[in-house]
């Protein structure tokens, strides 16, 4: 089977690590794959490319316009030559202007084979603040959803963006097909010689940072009297000057700002506590990680991380820094029995439902 996945670039993010995890398997299988990329990675964020290269199949990336690439006339003309010479069976779409460009170019081929789109967001509710784009972009992702209709199978990575989708444009029916995760074949934790946090992923605003340092400091101080030390590990990257307004609010001395991890099993296996305070999300591919990998885990309660983490079974929900806090504290005081049965209670549930085989068997289906 002739496969191609297409997508903006590699910068690594949920869905092009979702996307590695998927094409490293297909490729096992003997699959023919095909990358189409419509742009140069973003300078700011750690590319998967080598990692794609390491593989065993085709990488290409569209040439020409830089402005509005994937969705100009030129690209997809492009396109479709690159399309018609391949004759791919299946086109598998991952951004909304990868779903515009194989829509448009399907248009001119004869031998169009099938094509399957993957929302990984509820795109256009990322809000800029800035009236004009934000109202641009709602637009856009209406009309999008007509090019989604179209699609063979649509893909959704969790049940909150297909209720999303479904209110967007009720003729879509489309696919819930969670990431999928590895759990290590040792999951441990070493005896660590202070309490450690720690948080990794992307560093901006709607990630709930800024919450986290906050409430960290409050309880620094609160416990500065009882010597107790508390560390916090802050993994990722983002822009120079959202890291510096960051390291602005550092008012204690614990705080450590660790750019991009590669080695993610020695990142978890160095805390104790993963906090996740994203205030929305298309899954929370790295909270599936750090359940994997035996953190206890602390996140937001909002869809869907509360339909990953069960509230005091394999994890903890928090509303408000003030309950964050005391979430922090009361985790701090477990003892080692009860913490193991929340660790174990995660793995369960991370077998169970979010399994990389079990990813990639659903996707199988959804081809056919």
């Amino acid at each position: 089977m002739k496969i191609c996945h297409v997508i903006n670039d590699l910068s690594r993010g949920g869905a092009e690590s979702h996307l590695y995890s998927l094409v490293t398997l297909q490729v096992k299988k003997g699959y023919d794959i095909s990358i189409l990329l419509l742009g140069k990675d973003l300078h700011n964020f750690v590319t998967l490319e080598n990692e794609f290269k390491s593989l065993d199949l085709k990488l290409n990336r569209l040439k020409g316009l830089k402005k509005f690439q994937g969705i100009n006339p030129f690209s997809i003309y492009k396109a479709i030559g690159y399309f018609k010479k391949n004759k791919f069976d299946i086109i598998h779409t991952h951004t909304p202007r990868s779903d515009f460009l194989a829509y448009s170019s399907n248009l001119f081929l004869k031998n169009k084979g099938k094509r399957i789109v993957t929302i990984h967001g509820k795109y256009g509710t990322y809000l800029q603040g800035n009236f004009l784009i934000d109202y641009l972009r709602k637009v856009f992702i209406r009309q999008q959803s007509k090019i989604w209709k179209k699609a063979s199978n649509v893909i959704v990575i969790s049940e909150s963006i297909k209720d999303w989708l479904e209110q967007l444009n009720s003729s879509i029916k489309p696919i819930v097909i969670p990431y999928g995760v590895e759990i290590p074949k040792a999951p441990h934790k070493d005896k660590l010689t202070n309490p450690t946090i720690g948080y990794l992923g992307k560093l901006n605003k709607n990630k709930g940072i800024e919450d986290l340092i906050d409430v960290y400091t409050k309880f620094q101080e609160k416990e500065n009297s009882s010597n107790f030390e508390l560390n916090l590990l802050i993994g990722g990257v983002g822009s120079e000057n959202y890291i510096k307004s960051l390291k602005n609010k550092n008012k204690v001395n614990n705080i450590k700002f660790l750019g991009y991890v590669e080695d993610r099993y020695t990142f978890f296996n160095s805390i104790e506590i993963f906090v996740f305070p994203s205030y929305s999300e298309g899954l929370g591919l790295v909270l599936l990680e750090a359940m994997a990998h035996g953190v206890v885990c602390i996140t937001r309660d909002v869809t869907p991380m509360n339909s990953i983490v069960d509230n005091k079974e394999n994890g903890f929900l928090f509303k408000d820094n003030k309950e964050l806090l005391e979430i922090i504290e009361m985790v701090l005081n477990l003892d080692s029995t009860e913490k193991n049965k929340i660790i174990q209670s995660a793995l369960e549930k991370i077998e169970k439902s979010y399994s990389i085989m079990q990813m990639y068997l659903s996707t199988e289906k959804a081809y056919n």
